[in-house]
């Protein structure tokens, strides 16, 4: 049986329902009732369940023994500390419609929260600290994500906007330097600064249109893979990193900004309401000197998969890099098991009698069964033989 820690629910009145202010007391589980004297809980107050300094994390998962309490004020900062375990698991009724802002600022311990369907708004600061928190699922209802809403999240890995969401505050997402995924919904018209700082290890945006885009990733400079919806089409594009520092120019009293490395030319290529192909297909003679070569494929076969405004010249480019760098491609994508990729190479017609029989030995030495099944599928289709013709005289 679970040890149980005593906490008080501070509650009141809030309109035909019940708002819960602040607890006191900490548990690694909560549960918060669905209903309190007969009426439903619909709503968390500002800095409900926050804290300055959370308790640590019990050696036992404890669950919260809730007593019911009539506040006598709404809450106005957050705790400075509490006794008790730190919050871990929070469970939150289905008829919540509202939670206030800064609800579980410095919860750092917090993993699990199942947010209710009805909710519309995450509120500033809402999630503010909550460092131990890796994954969330936001409600389709929501439309608005407030100013440092995710703030020093630091696990949160990816994050899914639904899609009707049309405003995302300023710094929503500063210093979340786990995350790696996330998407701009068609619907996000306003969007303010800051919105990815620090977000080190982002490296996959989904833009559900071709709008913000130069302002999102001013602040990003390394490697990113922007997935984008024009009307006509989807286009997947990479853009390499770079570095920079700042030189003193002391005579003129000035600092001069020296870029390192591609990126910053290819993110010139990038608007906020559309994109410089043209710009973008020139500049591959400088990734392929620059540019690692890994990097340098994923861009090719990026610009082979989605050649959206691609000219037929720009193709046979990209074309004659992956076929002279082929066995290194195969290699690469069937060590990632990538079964979808090995068949657009099979479709670009770059499979030849000389280099196929390589590629299904990768595929058997690296144990790739369904890449392998493909390929000698393919090998028997096309009648390509991998036998040495011998002529007896």
């Amino acid at each position: 049986m679970k040890p149980t820690k005593k906490v008080i629910l501070y509650y009141k009145a809030y309109g035909e329902g019940i708002i819960i202010w602040g607890i006191k007391g900490r548990a690694s589980q909560l549960h918060i009732p669905e209903t309190i004297d007969g009426k439903p809980v619909v709503a968390l107050g500002d800095f409900a369940f926050a804290i300055e300094t959370e308790q640590p994390i019990g050696d036992e998962e404890s669950f919260g023994e809730i007593t019911l309490c009539p506040a006598l004020g709404e809450r106005t900062t957050p705790l400075q500390a509490d006794e008790g375990d730190a919050l871990v698991r929070i469970v939150l009724p289905d008829t919540l419609r509202h939670i206030g802002a800064s609800a579980f600022l410095g919860c750092n311990a917090l993993r699990t929260l199942l947010l209710p369907e009805g909710l519309e708004e995450i509120a500033p600061y809402t999630f503010s600290g909550c460092s131990a928190l890796e994954t969330l699922t936001l409600p389709e209802k929501v439309k608005k994500i407030g100013c440092y809403a995710f703030y020093d999240c630091h696990s949160l890995r990816s994050l899914y906007i639904p899609e009707n969401v049309a405003s995302m505050g300023r710094y929503a997402f500063y210093n979340c330097r786990a995350l790696t995924k996330i998407n701009i919904p068609k619907t996000a018209e306003h969007l303010e600064t800051g919105l990815f700082l620090n977000c080190d290890s982002l490296y996959e945006i989904h833009f559900g249109q071709c709008k913000h885009i130069s302002d999102l990733i001013a602040v990003l400079n390394h490697e990113l893979l922007l997935s984008i919806d024009f009307p006509d089409a989807h286009v997947k594009l990479l853009i390499p990193d770079f570095q920079y520092e700042y030189i003193e120019d002391t005579p003129a009293r000035m600092f001069h900004q020296i870029n390192y490395g591609t990126g910053h030319l290819f993110r010139q290529c990038i608007r906020n309401g559309d994109i410089d192909f043209r710009r973008y297909d020139e500049l591959f003679y400088l990734t392929r000197r620059e540019d690692a070569a890994v990097l340098v494929l994923l861009l090719a076969v990026y610009r082979l998969s989605y050649p959206y405004r691609l000219p037929i010249e720009r193709r046979e480019t990209y074309l004659s890099y992956v076929r002279e760098h082929l066995l290194f491609a195969v290699d690469y994508y069937i060590q990632s098991s990538d079964l979808e990729v090995i068949r657009q190479l099979a479709q670009w017609e770059l499979f030849t009698a000389e280099t196929l029989p390589k590629i299904i030995a990768l595929a058997q030495k690296k144990g790739k069964t369904e890449i392998l099944s493909f390929l000698m599928d393919y090998q028997h289709k096309n009648g390509i033989s991998t036998k040495k013709k011998s002529f007896d005289l």
